[in-house]
């Protein structure tokens, strides 16, 4: 298959990656602002992670409407795709991209749709997307959004103004709001973030807090959030993608840490932002499971055997009983009171990958 799709040289090549499973409604919201992105050379990934609804037939049919026809008088929704062009899994190295011809636009006029034959996970799902683009698209730079967010229209210029400011950047991630559908929010979800490796503990910074101006200056930190991250292609190479033994949870700040240690920054960008909704990936119970079971993962793959004692010290005499008690006896829950029980059996073990 030979597709010929859009590039601009004036500006680094982003590819950005959203994936989509079971969330039709939000991944529409995620494009409609994509689509007025003011950026002029991207690249548009979309994954569908074998969902069990009829997300790919909404999508699907959605782009394919007639140009005139693309509001949805109840979203209020507006796309300009003219190409859709749809690729199985099992069809992906067959695949050719023709990037000789250079259409120029600043619009999201082509869209790829990768179509997963199973759920391959966050880290499965984007690497996927990921090789794809590396062998195919040849960027930059990789943008990957969760497709419950809403970005900005200038988001993407401020961030890579930032990156050309700063050396060595592997990492950049926006400032992000919580999401709230009646008006524009300024409460704070993320501006970075710090972990210390000698408990395991990460450390969100601003989350839950009122933006009033007290995070406006672009900043080195630990990592960034897996919702919306700048990913250079320079680091991609030095270290690879995501670890899929992760399968979700923990593995954006593994990522950001082998970065750290092959020399290169993850910033946190003040002037991008973005909008993200918080929800509408969870996966209740199961989300405690991964939390805590891949917690034990990232001890094991990135901190020295000193850090793994004092981060296994700390779980069990402090965090262990912190989440015990709020669960048992708090809240009371006990399915998610089992799912924290097995994560930490299981991270003990050693389990990885999909439960």
């Amino acid at each position: 298959m030979d597709t010929v799709l859009k590039e601009n040289s004036a500006y680094p090549n982003v590819v950005f990656i959203v994936l989509n499973w079971n969330g039709w409604q939000d991944t529409l919201e995620c494009l409609k602002s994509i689509d007025k992105v003011n950026y002029p050379n991207y690249f548009f990934i979309l994954v569908d992670n074998a969902s069990e609804d009829d997300s790919i037939e909404r999508i699907h049919g959605y782009c394919n409407t007639p140009l005139d026809d693309k509001i949805n008088k109840e979203s209020d929704i507006y796309l300009k795709i003219k190409n859709l062009v749809e690729i199985d899994f099992e069809d992906l190295n067959n695949v050719k991209i023709d990037l000789n011809t250079s259409l120029n636009s600043n619009r999201l006029k082509n869209m790829i749709m990768i179509k997963n034959d199973q759920n391959y996970g966050f880290t499965g799902g984007n690497n996927i997307a990921l090789d794809f683009a590396k062998d195919n698209l040849k960027p930059d730079y990789y943008l990957l959004l969760n497709n419950d967010t809403v970005v900005e229209p200038d988001f993407l210029k401020n961030m890579m103004d930032s990156v050309q400011k700063h050396d060595n950047v592997g990492f950049a991630g926006p400032k992000i709001y919580y999401y709230n559908p009646e008006e524009v929010s300024n409460l704070l979800s993320f501006t970075g973030g710090t972990i210390n490796l000698n408990t395991s503990e990460p450390s969100p910074i601003g989350k839950d807090q009122i933006d009033t101006g007290q995070y406006e200056a672009d900043k080195v930190v630990d990592y960034v959030e897996g919702s919306c991250m700048l990913v250079s292609s320079e680091l991609a190479e030095s270290v690879g993608f995501f670890n899929q033994d992760y399968f979700t949870y923990w593995e954006e700040i593994d990522w950001c840490i082998r970065g750290k240690k092959a020399g290169f920054n993850t910033i946190y960008t003040h002037k991008a932002k973005i909008w993200h909704k918080c929800y509408g990936s969870d996966i209740g119970a199961m989300s405690i499971y991964y939390m805590i079971r891949n917690r034990f993962l990232f001890m094991k793959t990135n901190e020295t055997m000193l850090q793994q004692f004092t981060s296994i010290l700390y779980y069990f005499c402090y965090y262990f009983w912190k989440i015990l008690f709020s669960l048992a006896f708090i809240r009371r829950d006990k399915t998610k009171l089992g799912s924290f029980l097995d994560g930490t059996i299981d991270g003990i073990k050693n389990i990885k990958g999909k439960k």
